[in-house]
């Protein structure tokens, strides 16, 4: 007598669960990133057993048969769930958040989304203005990259020494990886899809009668995906010991994954891993725990589940300010559209729709994909900008617009075309190219970000008088402290002072957005550690520069959010003042600035002040104003200056330059 294996259900219920609980409520669920461990042994063992259905076929079938279905299972839902993320990101998310994530899609849709992430989108993320929607793709991103080797692997002969073979190696790699590079490596995740197959291997083995497919389930499923095979069970075991220690096994696992506190992660991913092979090995359709109602239909949704949730949770991260009770409405919301999905697109595409129906829908979803993320350029020519390209005649209507468009493309305003970059571009260093060897001077630009937003007008006045430009910025790191003292900028707050001793500019520029710079503090600059190193640093590199050294003061951030808000202010008749007032952000902008007038007062006539508090500050109203009379932001919404904003302060960096 044949049943559904209705425990696989169970354990894919039990791993989406438990990715569930870690991205919604991480402190209460630390280790549920063990689920995805979870996944790609099961994935293994499946795939393991839809291989062996083949194995009889021509060489050319099996691997067609194979890629077949897993493409025919694995890619309608996948492309779809892109479709709408991208609708939701252009039309509700942050500005800001859109131009990385639309980089992130691309990579989602090739499959090759598990790679490390840039400095550029941590910093992003850091400040939670940005975060990457297509970050839980890395998993599919790794399944579908070993499906280019599982039925490679698959031909190898004695499955069970060559099975146990490559796991060992795989597993050697990933322990002696770095932990960021074996999290997202298909080659230090092949153990884990070893797992499961050996669990296959052994368990056919290991039966008298060999555990054939139904005849009428055409399809097996892998990760996040529903379980429909038909399995004859011939226990090796007597059947109330196996029960018994399923049921210990189950228990294990159940405390590994949801225990509240954290647990040592280079240990509780093989024993995770290692114990739910066994679990596939031993478990039965009978199973109380894995086999009720509830954990089967977790599994049943699974792969809906799985795909739409975190496009869900990264919304709240931007948008939610920590508010608990929408997190649990997003919650339900994500249960509610994965119920939705799955008895509605994913069982029919699964079901009654053909192989050819299926690659049609594809190609016209990832078509729909590739005209969302190129929308621009099939509206309209993308807007090339002469300066900030403002005119005279331009309208609210075309503030809205160009608000918008400098958020979104706020990363490629950091991208210089005359800069010629070391490694990672737009941050990182980078020499600028067209400058006369006749030239008298050389000069250093360093910074945050702020110094690849505003080094362009540097180069742009200056290029005259400088033979060699140099610039360095860092993601989220201040030249003069360690920002946050984050690991990073703890190596790049020694970067920045080897690269200007070994430099030796004429002038250098410190433009940099304050973080760090602006902690709270007694104002006592003797027992005051932020500003002591900034003073030290300070002195080292002033030995390095021969004649000055710019450094620009600090100015208030603006509020997250607001850019796209100051339009809709304007229509509805608020006061600019208001504006001015919703729009600022004067969190430790104070203790920055007492920091740098004290770090002038110590530096002498070596430092020069730059400060843009004139360009920003209106005397008739006592506010700060980064917006102007039509509407048009000098501010993007990663706090950068807008084109509009880099002209407006051009003239600054004019006026230092015909002094050199």
């Amino acid at each position: 007598m044949s049943e559904k294996r209705l425990d696989l259900q169970g354990i894919r219920g039990l791993a989406i669960l438990a990715v569930l609980g870690f991205h919604f409520y991480p402190e209460l669920f630390p280790n549920g990133y063990l689920g995805v461990d979870q996944f790609f042994v099961l994935s293994g063992f499946l795939m393991c057993m839809l291989l062996t259905k083949s194995q009889n076929l021509p060489t050319p079938e099996f691997f067609t048969n194979f890629y077949t279905r897993r493409f025919k299972r694995t890619l309608p839902l996948y492309q779809l769930c892109i479709f709408f993320s991208l609708i939701f990101l252009i039309t509700i998310f942050p500005e800001a958040a859109i131009s990385q994530n639309e980089k992130s899609a691309k990579k989602a849709m090739l499959f090759i989304s598990n790679r490390l992430k840039s400095d550029q989108e941590n910093y992003f993320e850091m400040l939670s203005i940005a975060i990457d929607i297509f970050t839980h793709t890395w998993s599919l991103s790794v399944e579908i990259q070993f499906y280019f080797l599982a039925p490679i692997i698959f031909l190898l002969p004695e499955h069970l020494y060559t099975f146990s073979l490559i796991s060992v190696g795989s597993f050697i790699y990933f322990h002696h990886l770095p932990t960021n590079f074996a999290f997202l490596s298909v080659f230090a995740r092949i153990w884990q899809f070893m797992t499961g197959m050996l669990a296959f291997t052994l368990d056919r083995n290991w039966n008298t009668a060999y555990q054939q497919l139904s005849l009428q389930q055409e399809d097996c499923e892998c990760l996040l995906q529903d379980e429909e095979e038909s399995l004859e069970e011939t226990p090796i075991f007597q059947k109330s010991s196996l029960n018994l220690l399923t049921k210990i096994i189950t228990t294990i696992l159940l405390f590994s994954i949801f225990y509240f506190e954290i647990l040592p992660e280079l240990l509780m991913r093989p024993i995770v891993t290692f114990l739910t092979g066994i679990l596939l090995l031993i478990s039965s359709g009978e199973d109380a725990v894995l086999s009720n109602k509830v954990l089967v239909y977790l599994g049943d949704i699974s792969y809906s589940l799985y795909l739409i949730h975190w496009p869900i949770v990264a919304y709240w991260k931007m948008t939610g300010e920590g508010n608990q009770n929408e997190l649990a409405m997003y919650l339900m919301l994500t249960v509610g559209m994965g119920i939705v999905m799955f008895h509605t697109f994913e069982t029919w595409y699964t079901g009654k729709a053909s192989n050819w129906t299926v690659f049609v829908v594809v190609v016209l979803l990832s078509l729909g994909n590739l005209a969302v993320l190129n929308r621009d350029e099939l509206i309209f020519e993308s807007q090339v900008y002469t300066r900030d390209g403002i005119l005279a005649n331009m309208t609210l209507a075309d503030a809205i617009r160009f608000n918008k468009d400098w958020s979104v493309h706020d990363d490629d305003n950091l991208l210089h075309p005359t800069c010629d970059y070391e490694f990672t571009k737009p941050l990182g260093w980078c020499n600028q190219t067209g400058l006369s060897p006749r030239n008298k001077y050389r000069i250093m630009i360093i910074g945050n970000s702020w110094a690849a937003n505003q080094g362009q007008l540097i180069y742009d006045e200056c290029k005259d008088k400088a033979k060699i430009i140099l610039q360095g910025s860092a993601y989220g790191c201040e030249p003069f402290y360690p920002s946050k003292n984050d690991t990073k900028c703890k190596k790049n707050f020694t970067y920045f002072e080897e690269r200007v001793r070994e430099f030796e500019p004429d002038y250098a520029f410190h433009l940099t957005r304050h973080i760090s710079y602006g902690e709270e503090f007694s104002g006592n600059y003797q027992t005051d550690q932020v500003y002591q190193t900034m003073l030290k640093q300070m002195k080292i590199m002033t030995k390095y520069i021969k004649r000055k050294f710019f450094i620009l003061d600090a100015i208030p951030w603006i509020v997250e959010g607001q850019v796209r808000k100051i339009t809709d202010y304007i229509k509805k008749n608020v006061s600019f003042v208001e504006i001015d007032k919703k729009y600022t952000n004067f969190t430790n902008f104070v203790f920055a600035r007492e920091r740098y007038a004290q770090l002038f007062k110590d530096c002498g006539n070596k430092c020069e002040r730059i400060d843009y508090i004139e360009e920003f500050y209106r005397n008739d109203t006592g506010t700060y104003r980064f917006f102007d009379d039509r509407g048009f932001s000098y501010m993007t919404s990663a706090n950068h200056l807008s084109p509009h904003g880099l002209e407006k302060i051009r003239h600054v960096f004019t006026e230092i330059c015909d002094k050199l």
